[in-house]
């Protein structure tokens, strides 16, 4: 199987106020629809924005909260298994981050591509896309 998976930072850079550090072909997957986001991913922005790291990412107005947001945008959730789990957990330490650590072992174990600005994730073979 073959797809993409956004890692948070995907998300809050493709959607968010600031500036945009994405290529502009990048840009254009993301707004295709084909997109997966990991509950991991989901978690992890929820945090930073109950911590106030984060302002919550969803467009002013929005009624409704951020999965359902993801959902309205088109994003798909991208299913975690056990053995993906496992992979996730003996994984090299390049990467300490364990949600980087779950898309990345995702991403092996399904040929995703993942969307993200973090360049470690090329030391896991892992194709990405900026």
């Amino acid at each position: 199987m073959t797809g993409f998976l956004a890692d948070a930072c995907a998300l809050i850079d493709f959607h968010g106020p600031g500036p945009r550090g994405m290529a502009r072909g990048t840009a254009e997957i993301m707004s295709s629809g084909e997109i997966e986001v990991a509950a991991v991913t989901v978690w992890e922005i929820q945090r930073k924005v109950a911590m106030g790291r984060l302002v919550r990412p969803v467009p002013a107005g929005f009624i409704g909260e951020f999965p359902d947001w993801l959902g309205a945008c088109g994003y798909r959730l991208a299913p975690m298994n056990w053995e993906e789990a496992a992979l996730a957990a003996t994984l090299p330490e390049h990467h300490r981050d364990p949600m980087d650590r779950f898309l990345i072992a995702t991403a092996l174990r399904r040929d995703m591509t993942i969307i993200t600005s973090d360049a470690i994730f090329q030391a896991y073979g892992v194709r990405t896309l900026w």
